[in-house]
């Protein structure tokens, strides 16, 4: 090849990888909601968090720091509704809480950050240092 064939050719080639560049993003993987459906336990299972297929969930262990003021007023066991969000810089699944008469509870939504969809995580500090680990149980 002479350099009047290589130019056209490298020039369609750079043309091809920037289109392919805008269609997908390499980053981030996109995951849907069935993915999250099942049971994740944390270290020492004291933390656990089930994800059902009609998008309610339960959770045992939830750190305090994340119920702020009603860890005091808390059951042992808080229940809701999830939702599975990747719109936002932090992929993750939004717990809704709902009391015992299915309306939203003042413990509001907590979220439940994505690793992968077998590996989720709390943050209770909000700065990011300490993360809860729950990760799928098989």
């Amino acid at each position: 090849m002479n350099q009047r064939q290589v130019i056209p050719m490298v020039g369609a080639l750079v043309g091809v990888l920037a289109l392919s560049g805008c269609a997908f993003d390499l980053g981030k993987v996109d995951y849907s909601e069935p993915e999250f459906v099942g049971s994740y336990v944390g270290d020492g299972a004291t933390t656990v968090v089930a994800l059902g297929e009609d998008r309610t969930f339960t959770a045992t262990g939830v750190p305090d720091e994340l119920l702020g003021e009603a860890a005091q007023e808390a059951p042992a066991e808080i229940e809701g509704t999830w939702k599975y969000n990747s719109k936002s810089s932090a992929d993750h699944v939004e717990l809704t809480v709902t009391d015992a008469d299915g309306m939203p509870a003042k413990l509001g939504e907590l979220p439940l950050y994505v690793a992968d969809a077998d590996d989720l995580f709390f943050l209770p500090d909000q700065v990011g240092r300490e993360k809860v680990m729950v990760t799928r149980d098989h």
